[in-house]
């Protein structure tokens, strides 16, 4: 009698946990079916998409505000149609590949970190499944954590715009102005570019 009581509370046990493991199963599955679905990769390559032209858009107001004050400063130096307008307008043009480069690797790089978040969600949640998480709240808190990984990724995309990428042109931007500058005030005051008065030959000055 003592025995049959042991068999049957063996079974009882081995069915609950039978049953244990198939819940886990299912709560497994449907939380893999939700990051799987096959319409996800194409929300990524719609974030990555958006990415690149947020990025873009920004590139090119630098682009067209640094190429204004590129042609008023070789205008005020009298360096238009020289070899420095080529030298700089060449210069002017690597940057902005360069920055075109920049916004392609800021846009996959916003996909990667898309995926990352997906699989660390996906891991969280398949370990709970292990906790008791049924399979339906499981495949709801997989959606929610997909929408998540999403609204986070633009949060930290759009919270700053694309560092300047033609800083390398600012110096002979800053220095045509400042010579400019310069000679504006010796003028006012009447002295030559050199800060002789205008007229002197500098002998005796």
């Amino acid at each position: 009698m003592g025995m049959g009581g042991g068999s049957k509370a063996a079974d009882e046990a081995n069915r609950a946990e039978q049953e244990r493991q198939a819940a886990i199963k299912r709560t497994q599955g449907a939380v893999n079916a939700v990051f799987d679905g096959p319409g996800r990769e194409g929300d990524i390559q719609d974030f990555i998409a958006a990415t690149r032209d947020f990025y873009t858009g920004d590139l090119n107001r630098q682009k067209a505000d640094t190429d204004r004050q590129l042609r008023f400063a070789l205008a005020r130096g009298g360096l238009t149609g020289g070899s420095t307008q080529i030298d700089q307008q060449r210069r002017f043009a690597d940057d902005y590949a360069r920055g075109l480069l920049t916004v392609e690797q800021k846009a996959q790089g916003a996909g990667a970190g898309i995926r990352a978040a997906d699989q660390d969600a996906r891991a969280r949640l398949i370990s709970l499944a292990t906790s008791g998480l049924d399979a339906t709240t499981g495949a709801a808190q997989a959606a929610a954590a997909m929408r998540n990984s999403i609204d986070a990724g633009k949060a930290e995309q759009y919270a700053g715009g694309l560092s300047n990428a033609f800083s390398g042109l600012q110096g002979f931007i800053d220095k045509s102005r400042e010579a400019a500058e310069r000679r504006r005030a010796n003028s006012d005051s009447g002295l030559s570019w050199y800060g002789r008065p205008a007229g002197s030959s500098g002998g005796d000055w």
